[in-house]
């Protein structure tokens, strides 16, 4: 898809703004005095609104200690209520949230492979907003050395499924209903052996159904990364080395996003012994690794998010370098990108795992919490302030809907593919143990009216248009 030339030109004009007028970083470390102490061996981080009161909390796993829940109790600071809401085992990984019993709360699964490995755990959310462990009852009790995991409506039932990426044989648990899970990996065709790390699902292929993409690989070992083509009814087809995805790396993250703007999901995986990847899709499920001139020469990385943090609608790349600093990449459009982390102002700790955007302090912009497996753990405020923005929060009817595909187009432009401004994914697990909220965040960057589309997994397709700045909670419409 060619670029608009209003957007071409916002773009550059911004490229020309980050990092170059003396303003001051993009972001500043807040991390003192906001609630949230060291954790000494943090690899995942879940930013999310549990509570229900629109912030996003913090739970944040720990494989050598207790993990830990905080809430957001007023923007930038965080009350650990690890105790009071039932949060009781140690030595997480990684965890996904989701609503898997259809009561509209979140709940949370905590996936335990590390120091040693262990049962996962299910926790259900109740009533009274405390979770209870439901592990024996739901059929999740998986002991096969898990490093992450992803949770999406897989079969088409209209239930969250839960993927879990293990050391050893993948684990697909199909929903049967009220948070009662089967293990149907074979049958599903999803049980791969191999060293699998991260995890990222969406329609890659375009025919409306859920998809996802395995990093996997290790030092002695590197692998192809895996991607099941979902066909229907919960079977899956592995096209990884068809779709163009070798040759074979050691990768441990990895997220989808449409970076070249052309209206379809792309794919980045980080690579662990050598450079990370972009891989951009064609619209049929078919994948070129962009080359040397996208700008990113990014290396020995562990997780991955994206998102607009700089107001251009835009997602940039924000990667946990493990031998380095959390990086910056700026997207300039057409899928290329330029490296602005000094610009950034992320600071130069070393051994990130986990990272997460999210709009923590309600402002409108997407600030950043970042898992280190040194206690270095780290929160950095977004300095963007936009004066107008968007939320979209998409919704089944109880609770988030995962797997919904957020559009904003400038007005009149619903229909017209070259007037797409922007697309967000709602996605529950992504990067290396990681998940952000469940809405989708537009820092606007004019005063000008916007139509919006809400693709839900169904099928179902919600429209407002001529919108303006504001928090939308749109709803699935009944078919």
């Amino acid at each position: 898809m060619t670029m608009p030339h209003f957007l071409h030109a916002l773009v550059m004009a911004s490229s020309l703004i980050v990092g170059a007028t003396g303003q001051g970083p993009m972001f500043t470390d807040v991390t003192a005095g906001y609630g949230i102490p060291p954790m000494k061996y943090a690899e995942g981080v879940n930013a999310l609104d549990l509570s229900g009161d629109g912030f996003p909390d913090l739970f944040l796993p720990d494989v050598k200690g207790r993990d830990r829940l905080f809430k957001n109790i007023s923007g930038l600071r965080f009350r650990d209520v690890t105790d009071s809401r039932g949060i009781t085992e140690s030595g997480g990984i990684g965890a996904v949230a989701g609503d898997v019993d259809g009561d509209g709360r979140p709940d949370l699964y905590v996936v335990k492979g590390a120091y040693p490995y262990g049962v996962n755990v299910l926790y259900r959310h109740g009533p009274d907003g405390v979770f209870k462990d439901a592990t024996a009852k739901s059929g999740t009790a998986n002991r096969k050395n898990g490093i992450s995991a992803v949770m999406a409506d897989l079969d088409g039932d209209g239930l969250a499924d839960i993927f879990c990426s293990n050391w050893g044989v993948n684990t697909f648990f199909r929903n049967t209903g009220g948070g009662v899970f089967v293990d149907a990996s074979a049958k599903a065709g999803l049980g791969a052996m191999g060293r699998s790390w991260g995890a990222a699902v969406g329609d890659f292929n375009g025919d409306g159904l859920a998809d996802i993409f395995v990093s996997r690989g290790g030092a002695d070992r590197p692998e192809t990364p895996l991607l099941y083509i979902n066909k229907g009814g919960g079977v899956f087809d592995e096209r990884g080395e068809a779709s163009g995805l070798g040759p074979p790396m050691w990768s441990m993250g990895a997220i989808a996003c449409d970076f070249d703007g052309d209206g379809d999901l792309d794919i980045y995986a980080t690579g662990y012994t050598g450079l990370d990847r972009l891989y951009i899709n064609d619209g049929a499920g078919r994948f070129t690794r962009a080359g040397s001139d996208c700008g990113i020469t990014s290396y020995k990385d562990v997780g991955v998010a994206v998102g607009d943090i700089d107001g251009d609608l835009l997602p940039e790349i924000v990667v946990a370098g493990f031998a380095g600093p959390v990086k910056v990449y700026k997207n300039l459009g057409h899928g290329k990108f330029r490296d602005i982390t000094q610009a950034a102002g992320l600071g130069g700790f070393s051994r990130n795992e986990g990272v997460a955007l999210a709009d923590f302090d309600g402002d409108g912009d997407l600030d950043i919490y970042v898992a280190n497996y040194d206690g270095n753990n780290r929160l950095y405020r977004n300095n963007l302030n936009p004066k107008k923005y968007i939320k979209v929060r998409p919704t089944d009817g109880k609770g988030p809907a995962i797997g919904a595909v957020v559009r904003l187009y400038k007005k009149g432009g619903l229909d017209d593919a070259k007037s797409l401004m922007a697309r967000v994914d709602v996605q529950a697990g992504f990067g290396f143990c990681s998940q952000g909220p469940s809405e989708a965040v537009f820092a606007l960057p004019d005063d000008g009216k916007y139509d919006l589309s809400v693709t839900f997994p169904d099928g179902a397709v919600a429209r407002k248009k001529g919108i303006g700045p504001g928090v939308y909670k749109i709803s699935r419409p009944v078919k």
